[in-house]
């Protein structure tokens, strides 16, 4: 997806818990309770909620959110989720290209609906300050008026 950013604004984005948060919206939040590690918590329907710990390892134009085990922050996990971000400058100072995947424990459909979701949300909220969200919007609800 090309996002009209620079590639700092970018790298920024994707290191701030709370933007992440927020794009994620009612999918799931970010926090990082200290420096490099992220807390990712997604809810996939049901109630059931999945929580991972991951460290950020950085690489020119790459982003990688690596699990760690336990609560050991030092010890990378290959086998649980990553979430990879690549970004590179779009053609034509056009802004970013931006690609986003994930190796996750859950259905193939549900991670690819999920990061669609996401970039969508972080190009909107990059390029106009807002998420899209529908949580104020009363329409075709049951009960509004």
């Amino acid at each position: 997806m090309t996002i009209s950013v620079g590639s700092d604004d970018m790298e920024r984005f994707w290191r701030d818990p709370e933007r992440l948060s927020q794009v994620f919206g009612d999918v799931g939040t970010v926090s990082s309770p200290e420096s490099e590690i992220f807390v990712w918590t997604l809810s996939i329907g049901a109630g059931e909620v999945h929580t991972w710990r991951t460290r950020l390892h950085t690489a020119d134009g790459e982003l990688r959110f690596v699990a760690v085990s336990g609560d050991d922050a030092n010890s990378d996990s290959s086998n649980d989720a990553t979430v990879v971000v690549r970004y590179r400058s779009a053609p034509v100072d056009m802004g970013t290209e931006v690609t986003l995947k994930a190796d996750m424990p859950f259905p193939d459909l549900f991670t690819e609906t999920v990061l669609f979701k996401v970039l969508y949300r972080a190009r909107a909220l990059l390029q106009t300050g807002e998420a899209p969200t529908l949580s104020n919007n009363p329409s075709a609800r049951k009960g509004a008026h």
